[in-house]
């Protein structure tokens, strides 16, 4: 019942989480328009991915060594906010390079690059901190982070939209605030007891050592994954243009709002699988598989339908072949729901590796279809070439996970019976929490 309850209170953070995603991207395609809209999607995309190769993958280790308790959360944080300090380091190191080279193009195509000293470091921390309460269970504390970054977003955007000075430059200023917000929080919540200032400024070697042995296998993955995603943004750009990014940034941002219920799942059930014995393990992770497949197939549907009528609306006729994109990139937005969850599992039997395998065939798919398509059909090309890639990272997923447990496929993929009727038994409880029924004139009077 705690895992259900986990998953709820992260589920619908996830969907609070998205409603005010949704609103930020509004404002953002509002106010800058789709070439403005494509400067801001290329550069948290470098951030991201920048601060993906330099966490070394300590934090993916730490989850998995607090849930396995070998060493101790103290020693585990403070080296990771070690590394935290390596990539500010990096960071403007490679500013300071960018600027002698090809700064002054840069600025030409309003790129403001740096952003990166402090971009890198501060969303590295937030991703950090949040996986941190995630190995701990503290749901509660990790989705209060989850919902702070885009209110003070969305706040200070307003304001920004309300003052007539909104900018591309202005906008990365507020995410960088917003993250900064986050991270503080974070911080507050995982305790400072937790960090120890010494070890921060000279890490304990020996366990830090493991955090990135282990790590970067998993976090192997994690980036080639991320580019997996995102890849397909930087051949845009080289084939389309900096608007072709702006408009295929919203195609993904809304198609990418079936992936709460998946991300929620996925969530609670990592360190429930790394915690749980194989056989265990193996039972529960193929009735999370279909039900979030299940369950995304039906947001997919009804995301199609009402795309066409509301994307022009929301973020205007500039964005209309948003919707093209959109209806392409969701059969692969619902396969990858499920590489989500098996992924989890495959994990937590301590095989991260063959995860950064699976990747790495999906991602060589996706440039094969980028480079195939992209150039010939443009934004739309883009959108087909990552669902052909998704579905291929699911059939993997799916073989490698009945090579791990021996368990049926089918079982992974379609609902069965006894779930349809744990949703009606769901939907019934709601509507009598909801609709209480009314006593009759009857039952009043005393009558029979």
């Amino acid at each position: 019942m705690r895992f259900l309850r986990d998953i709820n209170l992260v589920f619908f953070t996830y969907v609070a989480n998205y409603l005010l995603a949704f609103v930020l991207s509004v404002l953002v395609a509002r106010g800058l328009g789709a070439d403005g809209r494509g400067v801001y999607e290329i550069t948290l995309l470098t951030i991201s991915i920048s601060q993906a190769v330099m966490s070394l993958g300590v934090g993916v280790a730490s989850l998995y060594y607090i849930g396995k308790k070998t060493y101790a959360t103290g020693d585990l944080l403070s080296n990771s906010q070690f590394m935290v300090l390596v990539s500010a380091a990096l960071s403007g190191l490679l500013v300071l390079l960018a600027a002698g080279t090809f700064g002054p193009r840069l600025l030409e195509e309003n790129m403001p690059y740096w952003i990166f000293v402090f971009g890198v470091p501060l969303f590295l921390n937030f991703n950090l901190i949040t996986t941190f309460l995630q190995a701990h269970n503290r749901f509660l504390a990790m989705n209060s982070l989850t919902l702070l970054r885009p209110l003070v977003m969305v706040a200070l955007l307003i304001g920004g939209l309300v003052l007539g000075r909104l900018n591309t430059t202005n906008v990365l200023v507020i995410w960088s605030i917003a993250t900064l917000a986050a991270v503080v929080l974070g911080l507050l919540l995982l305790g400072i007891r937790n960090l120890h200032l010494p070890t921060v400024l000279w890490p304990n070697w020996s366990v830090l050592k493991a955090q990135m042995r282990f790590g970067v296998q998993g976090q192997l993955g994690n980036v080639l994954q991320l580019l997996n995603y995102r890849l397909d943004k930087y051949v845009v750009l080289a084939f389309v243009g900096m608007s072709g990014v702006g408009i295929y940034g919203v195609g993904v941002g809304v198609t990418e709002s079936i992936w709460f219920i998946a991300n929620a799942v996925a969530v609670v059930l990592l360190p429930h699988l790394t915690s749980a014995k194989e056989e265990e393990a193996a039972a529960f992770t193929p009735v999370a598989c279909r039900n979030t497949l299940f369950l995304s197939l039906i947001a997919a549907a009804g995301l199609g339908v009402v795309s066409l009528p509301l994307v022009p609306i929301f973020f205007g006729n500039e964005f209309s072949d948003s919707v093209v994109a959109i209806w392409w990139l969701l059969p692969g937005t619902v396969a990858l729901a499920g590489t989500k969850i098996l992924a989890s599992y495959i994990f937590s039997q301590g095989k991260p590796l063959i995860n950064s395998y699976i990747t790495i065939a999906s991602l060589s798919v996706t440039l094969v279809c980028d480079f195939a398509l992209i150039p010939f059909f443009g934004v739309p090309g883009a959108a087909a070439a990552s669902s052909i890639a998704y579905s291929a990272s699911l059939v993997l997923s799916l073989i490698v996970y009945r090579r791990l447990s021996g368990r049926s496929l089918r079982e992974a993929i379609f609902v069965k019976g006894s779930d349809l009727r744990l949703y009606l038994e769901t939907a019934r409880n709601a509507r009598s929490r909801l609709f209480p029924a009314t006593a009759v004139a009857g039952d009043l009077e005393g009558g029979p």
